[in-house]
């Protein structure tokens, strides 16, 4: 499996926020056992962190009505060109994988989303795919194109309509492998299959990093110290 994290910006460097949260994420994967030659970042723009070296592509993969959108361009793009050939796990900066995952998470699915556990609108901070859902991801990028919307509510149009099908290749996970930003704790995490996977929080947000600090493990909370969390 890979582990993939993408950051296209027209000012061709990570801006200071996310300049330390791609060394947490990089020193994380690490620790949660990750190969060099698995942990696949994504920029336009050349970068290095102890030894890991992102993959350069065009800055026009820059999605310029929802700059988040940006990693359905890159998928879609990483795809085609053969560059992504193992099943993949996509996630934000700002999630942080603190379990192990089990190697059939798929199963005989293509891809696996998680929803807000709140709502049923998909959240694609963390999700999960094989090479052969590359005709999803174009699909959301179309959508995206033609309705100027994000990837996730691109997704829900597809999903609702159930378009070419769409829905028997996708599981839905549990929000283990996404436990939101925390806003409503006790529900969300009530919901999540325990041990959790995946937090999904930003450190810089004092507030909230303080109430899920409890749910996490000393050494992601080292990690972050280390870089001014």
């Amino acid at each position: 499996m890979k582990n993939l994290m993408t950051y296209i910006n027209p000012s061709k460097e990570f801006d200071q926020d996310y300049s330390r949260l791609v060394e947490v994420q990089i020193d994380n994967c690490r620790q949660m056992s990750w190969k060099d030659k698995d942990i696949m970042l994504v920029t336009n723009f050349p970068y290095s962190y102890g030894g890991i070296e992102a993959i350069v592509v065009p800055g026009k993969l820059f999605c310029r009505y929802r700059r988040r959108a940006s990693k359905i361009n890159v998928i879609c793009h990483l795809l085609n060109n053969g560059a992504l050939k193992d099943k993949c796990w996509f996630h934000d900066f700002d999630a942080y994988q603190v379990d192990t995952f089990p190697e059939d998470i798929l199963g005989e699915f293509d891809a696996g989303f998680v929803d807000y556990a709140t709502n049923n609108m998909w959240n694609t901070g963390s999700f999960f795919f094989k090479p052969s859902a590359l005709d999803i991801f174009e699909a959301i990028r179309r959508v995206m194109n033609e309705r100027r919307v994000n990837e996730e509510i691109a997704l829900k149009y597809l999903t609702d309509r159930d378009v070419d099908g769409i829905n028997k290749r996708y599981i839905k996970l549990n929000n283990t492998y996404n436990l939101g930003r925390m806003r409503q704790n006790e529900y969300t995490y009530r919901k999540a299959d325990k041990p959790i996977k995946v937090f999904h929080f930003h450190p810089r947000m004092g507030e909230l990093y303080e109430a899920v600090k409890p749910l996490l493990p000393e050494k992601l909370i080292q990690i972050m110290a280390t870089h001014g969390y």
